[in-house]
């Protein structure tokens, strides 16, 4: 029997050997890829069997990696609050900041040790030091790859329940067994080695003669899988689209590359905004400025007075502003520009206008984090706008979504007052989705605009995170064939 260079080496690295894992050939030097698919050729030839072993598998994301260093949230806080006895929240914040602050207060507080009066004491109570050291033992074992100690598995289940810390997962592996026909296989190729390819060097050295060149068989079984033909994200979009389009909004398109006057000015961000930061945002060298549209111009030098004196009833920020920032070039951090610019063209024509398009944001990547996503931006142009009409935009629109329950809780922006964040509940978590407000007065007159605007922008991939039931956003354009396969379609 013919036999490609792969299967050979599976076959020479099983030998005599029962039931071994794949993993095992895997470590022994050869590609997975070569291994998964040698070992699959092998077993439609007759020539391994295959059984299945299930096991749990443990992935830290880069968060539960940096606890596994540095110490978790409530250990770190802990230690703090023994040391000095007892420490205000405020201190507290000080100290870790206001993420790793939340976590520990609330982890702590399950353990028995909550604030009064905002001031935390120390109790020397020692369960809770053996419980906090517990976690962080576990979690360095699953960080270092090690085993899980069955001892402490409820605290294995406490950062199980936090969200992206640990993913858990069934993992098969495959157990694989020379046949009879295997054996005999594996004795006939101990002597003579076939090759499929023959290289130039080969022929020039006459080395092709030592070889037998093995046969092809196109009658070998195949595996046909049904394919979905559309990436889940493409589908999301288009379901988007579609909700959108049903209710008489006109989508807007543009470029990638942003004047910062649109991208910021307008949209009355103050030039020393921490947002403006090369730390934020990423800039692009432009070699000419002189080709700015006049009207462009006009419209950011007005900006500048309404950011440095305000405008009737409403103070500006009071700060100098330089027609040179507003020319700079930017890869756009949202599409908010856009969508103002579309009502800017005809501020006489109430409408409604979505964009489902690409932005980038000079972000850490992590589980939550991509540094190019695409946001759902929108708006609503119309003199009877108000913030009613934005409650049951947002609802009507994660409802046709599918998600029954959301909540608008009061936040900040600087180009809309008042401003909400969007809140989902899924599976008794409560999610942050986005922003949406109305646009300030301010806007409205850099604008021309005389008629109230309410808009939003949402995380299209923390969303479809959430729909296609991911733990880690980065696995959206990992290309993984399994879940690509199967991923969840919505009837």
């Amino acid at each position: 029997m013919d036999l490609s260079e792969g299967e050979i080496k599976v076959l020479r690295s099983i030998g005599d050997r029962e039931r071994i894992p794949e993993p095992t050939l895997i470590e022994n030097g050869e590609s997975p890829e070569t291994v998964r698919s040698a070992v699959s050729w092998l077993e439609k030839k007759g020539l391994v069997t295959i059984e299945y072993d299930e096991n749990e598998e443990y992935t830290p994301s880069d968060e539960a990696v940096k606890y596994a260093r540095d110490g978790l949230p409530e250990e770190r806080a802990l230690s703090l609050i023994i040391e000095k006895g007892k420490m205000s929240l405020t201190e507290l914040r000080n100290e870790m900041g206001e993420n790793d602050t939340k976590i520990a207060i609330s982890q702590l507080a399950k353990m028995g040790l909550k604030p009064e009066n905002g001031i935390l004491i120390y109790s020397k109570d020692g369960e809770i030091i053996k419980n906090v050291q517990k976690r962080r033992k576990i979690l360095k074992s699953i960080v270092s790859g090690n085993g899980i100690d069955s001892s402490l598995l409820p605290e294995l289940q406490n950062l199980l329940k936090r969200s992206g810390l640990i993913e858990k997962r069934q993992r098969k592996i495959r157990l694989i067994t020379l046949t009879q026909e295997g054996k005999k296989a594996l004795l006939d190729e101990q002597d003579t080695e076939s090759i499929g390819e023959i290289t130039p060097e080969m022929i020039a050295s006459g080395e092709f003669k030592n070889y037998r060149f093995r046969a092809y068989d196109l009658n070998l079984p195949g595996e046909r899988k049904e394919r979905n033909g559309y990436h889940p994200l493409t589908i999301l979009i288009d379901e988007i689209r579609a909700i959108f389009s049903s209710l008489g909004f006109t989508e807007v398109r543009d470029n990638y590359i942003e004047l910062t006057g649109w991208n910021m000015d307008a949209l009355f961000i103050p030039q020393n905004h921490s947002a403006r930061d090369m730390q934020d945002t990423f800039y692009i060298e432009r070699k000419k400025a002189e080709d700015i549209d006049p009207e462009f111009l006009k419209l950011f030098e007005r900006s500048g007075k309404i950011h440095k004196y305000g405008t009737e009833g409403h103070k500006g920020w009071g700060f100098d502003w330089s027609i040179e920032e507003a020319k700079k070039t930017v890869l756009r951090t949202h599409t908010t520009a856009s969508s103002m610019r579309a009502l800017w063209r005809e501020p006489d024509v109430e409408k409604a206008v979505f964009s489902v398009d690409r932005v980038f944001r000079h972000e850490s990547v992590d589980w939550k984090h991509l540094a190019e996503f695409h946001q759902v931006e929108g708006a609503i142009y119309s003199r009877n706008a108000n913030l009613q009409t934005l409650i049951w935009i947002m609802k009507k629109f994660y409802g046709s979504l599918g998600f029954e329950s959301i909540e608008l809780v009061p936040s900040y922006y600087p180009y809309t007052e008042p401003s909400m964040d969007v809140i989902v509940n899924i599976d008794g978590k409560e999610v942050e989705m986005g922003g949406s407000g109305v646009i300030r007065q301010e806007v409205r007159e850099i604008l021309g605009l005389k008629y109230p605007v309410v808009a939003w922008g949402l995380g299209l991939e923390r969303l479809a995170m959430l729909y296609n039931e991911l733990k880690d956003i980065r696995g959206i354009y990992n290309s993984d064939l399994g879940w690509l396969r199967n991923y969840r379609i919505r009837v």
